[in-house]
């Protein structure tokens, strides 16, 4: 017997670190994922597919017993880099072993049983990454118990991904801007108000980019911006794109650059490659449930 779970994985639009404080955030399903076969077996839990960690053993263990489970992990998502892999995972796992249980598990119920999963990760998660991984589409996101979740219909345009090579570390990030609390709550304050902007501005990309560079100019001012991060986002703005910003926890991994139409991916990524800058295009993916 086996069973077999899938996770999207994610980009936040706008609103990072601001969400972990009440703030709403919008962030989309994009089409990579994480999935998740496992099978019964005697002995230890055992992964394959993957190097093993303390960490990554510790979050199995939240959702698998210590014995009696074989696992195999298959990604095409990068791992450090902002595009919720951990929660990917979470998801993946838990549907993963309700469908070897048949058990049948809506997305409400897959949230609920992968956030301690991803409590192992990153700490004091949002619940932003996994809400996303588990319903796809596009959402804006208020964090709470249960958290809201609003559906968001995106416009036709594309993001180009383009990757600092390095990998930030999510839970000392939201760590060091708590420690920096109150001082950054004016920051923080401004990026939740962006937010409720870009809502309105989801069907426009013209209108919608300078939003999200502007995003990127109040996550730098919080502290979690890098010179590798502010180059990518300024080389994707000389090469065309309607916005740019990091995206994610920051401290490395990614940028997301706006673009309305494949030629404008195209000059991107022709941009990046010259530049020798890992790049890949993406829409919003999934259906929510």
């Amino acid at each position: 017997m086996s069973g077999t779970g899938i996770g999207w994985g994610k980009l936040i639009l706008c609103g990072e670190h601001a969400v972990v404080y009440g703030h709403p955030a919008i962030a989309f399903a994009v089409d990579l994922s994480t999935r998740v076969t496992l099978t019964r077996r005697p002995g230890p839990t055992a992964v394959a597919g993957c190097p093993s960690d303390a960490r990554l053993t510790a979050a199995l263990h939240e959702v698998l017993e210590p014995t009696g489970w074989g696992v195999r992990l298959d990604s095409t998502l990068p791992i450090g880099k902002g595009m919720g892999s951990s929660a990917a995972l979470a998801v993946a796992l838990v549907r993963a072993r309700a469908e070897l249980e048949g058990r049948s598990l809506d997305a409400d119920q897959t949230y609920a049983q992968a956030m301690p999963c991803e409590r192992v990760f990153h700490g004091n998660p949002s619940g932003l990454d996994v809400a996303v991984s588990a319903r796809g589409g596009c959402i804006r996101f208020t964090r709470g118990t249960p958290p809201t979740l609003q559906p968001l219909t995106p416009g036709r345009w594309r993001v180009v991904v383009l990757d600092t090579g390095a990998a930030g570390d999510t839970a000392e990030l939201v760590a060091g801007v708590a420690a920096r609390r109150p001082g950054v709550e004016p920051v923080l304050q401004a990026i939740g108000a962006l937010v409720e902007r870009c809502c309105g501005h989801l069907d426009d990309a013209r209108a919608l980019g300078p939003l999200l560079t502007e995003n990127h100019r109040l996550l730098g001012k919080l502290g979690v911006s890098t010179p590798e991060l502010d180059d990518l986002v300024a080389l994707a703005l000389d090469a065309g794109a309607l916005g740019a910003k990091l995206a994610g926890a920051g401290g490395g991994g990614v940028a997301l650059a706006l673009v309305d139409d494949t030629a404008g991916a195209d000059a991107v990524l022709a941009a990046a490659e010259r530049a020798g800058v890992p790049a890949l295009a993406c829409r919003p993916a999934g259906v929510p449930s």
